[in-house]
Formats: C-alpha cells, structure tokens, sequence
C-alpha cells in the first residue's frame, strides 16, 4: 500500500516551486533572460527543487519521487556545466575582444607615431631644401659680386693701360717731332754752313 503523504508530496512540491518561480520568471523577463535557461536564479530555484524531491523521496521512502530529484539535479548539473561553459566563452571572448582593442589601439598609435615621423621627415627635409636654395642663392649672389668686381678691375686696368698707351704715343710723337725739328735745324745749319763756304771760294 502506497504511503498518502508520499502520493501529494511531488504535487505540492511542483505547486509551491511553481508559485517561487513566478518572481523569478518576472524578473528574467525583466533582465532579458526570459528564454535563458542557464540563467543563475533559475538554476538555483531548479537545483533547490530537485535537492527538496530527493530529499522528500529519501525521508518518504518513495522512489519514484527521488528519482525525479535526481533527474532534475542531472539536468540542472548540464544546464550549470553548459552555463559555465558559455560564461568561460564569454569571457574568453571579452579577453579577446579586449586584446584586439588594445591591438587596433596600439596600431593606431603606431600609424600615429609613424605620420609623426613621416610629417617630421618631410618637415625637415623641406627645411634641408629651403637651406639649400638659400646657400646658392647666397653663391650666385657672391659669384655675380665678385664677376662684377672683376669685371670693374679689368676695365680699370684696361683704362690704364689705355692711358698709359695714349701717354707713350704722344711722348712717342713728341720725341718724333722733336727729331724732325733737330734733323731740320741740323739740314738747315748744314745749308747755311754750305753756303758760306760756296760765298766764300767765290770770293777768293
């Protein structure tokens, strides 16, 4: 013969579990874990549930009702493992999408650090151009001086010597001149003292 108590215990153990899981359902939805059935609460009413029908199915002498205890905690023991499962996958997933943020950020600082030395580069090589540009243009600037300082000493010294030739043609002139005039002046004596002596044999 079958034990009464034994007979309404698994019912009014689904009852009174039935009723505690209202606020937990309320609040599932609330936090959006409505269809999740490894959500921690819900396992823990789950667990508990199974923990009582074992205990009740001990204590009772009923099976039937143990068994269902012990079904139940296997399958709260699945949704635990499967939950832990999800929970180490997601955090390997936070681990990893952290590291690929500190990767794409560390990239970037590297892309940043890299356009400063590109922008630097260039910066100075401009500077490097612009230096370059003034030193010969500071050359050329020296080269046309010093072409032109040369230049004003050539038709210096061309003048002189100029001068110096005009001066040497005219000295060269005059001493001609002075020549003819002593050449005349000697012809001239020479005529006269010819003359004389001619005046003088006639006279004899």
């Amino acid at each position: 013969m079958s034990n009464p108590v034994s007979a309404v215990a698994g019912p009014v153990v689904s009852l009174g579990f039935g009723v505690a899981r209202v606020p937990v359902g309320l609040l599932a939805r609330l936090t959006g874990n409505g269809g999740n059935p490894e959500w921690g609460p819900a396992l823990a009413v789950d667990s508990v549930e199974a923990g009582v029908r074992q205990v009740l199915g001990s204590l009772l002498g009923d099976p039937g009702l143990a068994g269902q205890g012990e079904v139940q905690d296997a399958r709260v023991a699945q949704r635990t493992e499967a939950a832990e499962r999800d929970s180490a996958a997601d955090a390997r997933r936070e681990v990893a999408d952290e590291r690929l943020s500190e990767r794409k950020e560390s990239d970037q600082q590297a892309r940043q650090r890299i356009r400063e030395q590109e922008k630097q580069q260039k910066d100075q090589l401009e500077q490097q151009r612009k230096r370059r540009e003034q030193e010969a243009q500071q050359r050329e600037q020296q080269r046309k001086e010093q072409a032109e300082k040369a230049e004003a000493r050539a038709q210096e010294v061309a003048d002189e010597h100029a001068h110096e030739a005009h001066r040497t043609r005219v000295e060269a002139e005059s001493e001609a001149v002075a020549a003819e005039r002593e050449a005349a002046e000697r012809s001239q004596e020479a005529l006269e003292l010819a003359e004389a002596k001619d005046a003088a044999r006639k006279r004899r």
